[in-house]
C-alpha cells in the first residue's frame, strides 16, 4: 500500500509511506511526483487537515437518507444530487465561507440527537457529520498524480472528530510547533502561542501525540499520558479511517471501485493479525475438506476397482477361452453374441422378438392406433415406427413401456415422426 499525503500545491513534493502486505512500514520519505513508487495494489491519498472542515448540522430525520445515499450510490440522477446539494447549502447556511457548488463534501456518522428540552425536535432530527474539502485543489493534485502513473484509489483525512476521548497532537510545520485537536465535537488547529488562548477547548482528559522533532518543546507543557507517534504513523492510522472522499464525482465508477473494495477486505483478511484466527480456522477447513475428498476418491476408487475384479472373474468363469481383458463388459457382450450366433439361439433384438415387444406395448397403451403406422422398418437391434403424419407422431410420442419389457432390456423413444422400440443387452 502507498499513502501519500497530498500536498497543498500540483509542484511541490509529496511526502509519502510505502507499506509491505503486513502493514509494516518498508520506505518513507519525500519527494517529487515523478519519482513516486508506481504500480501499487492501493494508493491512498490523505487530505491535510487544513484542508478539510467539519460541521456537525441537524438534520431532519426524512432527509438524512437523501443525503447519505447522494455519496454511497453510483446511479443517483443529477437532479437527485442537486436536490440534495440544496438542501445542504441550506442547512450549511451560516457555516460555509465558500459557495457549496465550489467545495467536495461528503456526509456519514449519524449521531444520537442529542438531548434538548423540545422532545419533539430530539426525535424529528439527527446530527449529521459533513465534511468538504475545495474542489478546484482536489482536481489539481488528483490529476497531477494521473499525470505521473499514480491514481488515488481513496482519499481520507489526515484527521477526524474523535469518537472516544480527546487526542491532541503535536506537529512540526514549517512556521513551527502546532497544535491539532480532535475530540467529539470536531477538529481544531492551532499554533503554540494560542495553546493557553485554546485551553479551555480542552474539555474532558485528552492525550498528546507528538513528533520525534518536536519532542524538547511538548515535554514542559503537558504532563500524563503522552505518545511518541512519527509522521508515517499518523499517515498509516489515517489511511485506516472509515472516511471515504472517493465518492461521486470522484469515485472511480462502480465496477472498477467494487473489486477494489473487495480486493482490499481480502488484503486485511490475509494480513491483518486481527484475523489471524479466522485464517487459521480456514485453513484447518480447507485441510479437513481436502482430506475428505481424498478419502472419499480413494473409497470409490477401490469399490470400482473391485467391480471390475468382480466383471474380470465373471468373464473368465464364463467364457474360459477369453484370454487377455481389456474391457470385460464389452468382451462379454462379444463372446455372448458371438455363442448365440453358433448356437443359432435367438436374440431379444431379433425382428421376432421386437414384434413380440410391440404386441405387448400395443396391449399396454390401449390408445395406440395401429392403423395410424405408415411404415415399419427393422434397423440393427430396434424396430422403428413411423407415422403417417405429424399428429399421429405427438399422440404416441410418449407409450407407456410395460415394466417386464423394461427389465429384458427394450426401451422406446420418440424423435419426429418416427417411434423407437429398441433392446440393448443389460
Amino acid at each position: 500500500m502507498l499513502v501519500l499525503s497530498l500536498p497543498h500545491s500540483p509542484k511541490s513534493e509529496v511526502f509519502f509511506v510505502q507499506t509491505s502486505a503486513k502493514a509494516l512500514v518498508t520506505q518513507s520519505l519525500q519527494a517529487p511526483m515523478s519519482l513516486l513508487p508506481q504500480r501499487q495494489d492501493e494508493v491512498v491519498g490523505v487530505l491535510p487537515w487544513q484542508r478539510v472542515s467539519w460541521h456537525l448540522i441537524q438534520v431532519p430525520q426524512d432527509a438524512v437518507k437523501l443525503l447519505l445515499s447522494t455519496q454511497n450510490n453510483f446511479f443517483k440522477t443529477s437532479a437527485h444530487k442537486s436536490k440534495a446539494e440544496q438542501l445542504l447549502q441550506g442547512l450549511l447556511e451560516e457555516q460555509l465561507l465558500d459557495d457549496l457548488s465550489a467545495l467536495h463534501w461528503i456526509g456519514g456518522k449519524v449521531l444520537t440527537p442529542p438531548n434538548t428540552e423540545d422532545a419533539n425536535l430530539n426525535a424529528a432530527h439527527a446530527q449529521l457529520w459533513v465534511a468538504c474539502c475545495d474542489k478546484a485543489w482536489l482536481q489539481g493534485v488528483l490529476s497531477a498524480l494521473e499525470e505521473h502513473g499514480v491514481p488515488v484509489h481513496r482519499l481520507v483525512p489526515e484527521f477526524e472528530p474523535a469518537v472516544e476521548g480527546a487526542h491532541l497532537y503535536a506537529l512540526d510545520a514549517p512556521t513551527g510547533l502546532e497544535f491539532v485537536l480532535t475530540q467529539s465535537t470536531g477538529v481544531m488547529g492551532f499554533p503554540r502561542a494560542a495553546l493557553s488562548a485554546f485551553s479551555g477547548a480542552f474539555s474532558q482528559p485528552f492525550q498528546v501525540h507528538f513528533e520525534p522533532s518536536v519532542s524538547d518543546q511538548v515535554s514542559p507543557l503537558f504532563e500524563g499520558a503522552t505518545q511518541l507517534q512519527t509522521r508515517a504513523q499518523r499517515l498509516i492510522d489515517a489511511s485506516q479511517s472509515a472516511w471515504d472522499f472517493a465518492r461521486g464525482e470522484w469515485g472511480q465508477g462502480a465496477l472498477r471501485r467494487y473489486p477494489k473494495v473487495v480486493k482490499k477486505a481480502w488484503g486485511q483478511f490475509l494480513n491483518h493479525k486481527d484475523w489471524q484466527v479466522a485464517r487459521l480456522g480456514l485453513a484447518l477447513l480447507v485441510l479437513l475438506n481436502v482430506l475428505s475428498l481424498n478419502a472419499w476418491t480413494w473409497r470409490e476408487q477401490a469399490l470400482l476397482k473391485a467391480k471390475k475384479a468382480e466383471l474380470s472373474n465373471i468373464l473368465q468363469t464364463t467364457f474360459t477361452d477369453v484370454q487377455v481383458i481389456v474391457d470385460p463388459m464389452v468382451q462379454m457382450r462379444r463372446a455372448l453374441e458371438s455363442l448365440k450366433q453358433k448356437t443359432a439361439t435367438p436374440s431379444r433384438a431379433d425382428f421376432e422378438h421386437l414384434l413380440s415387444a410391440f404386441t405387448q406395448l400395443t396391449a399396454a397403451n390401449p390408445s395406440l392406433d395401429p392403423s395410424q403406422i405408415q411404415q415399419l422398418r427393422f434397423n440393427a437391434n430396434e424396430l422403428v415406427l413411423v407415422w403417417k403424419n405429424q399428429t399421429a407422431a405427438l399422440t404416441y410420442n410418449a407409450l407407456k413401456m410395460p415394466p417386464d419389457l423394461r427389465a429384458q432390456g427394450y426401451e422406446v423413444f420418440s424423435e419426429g415422426t418416427q417411434t423407437h422400440l429398441r433392446w440393448s443387452m443389460q
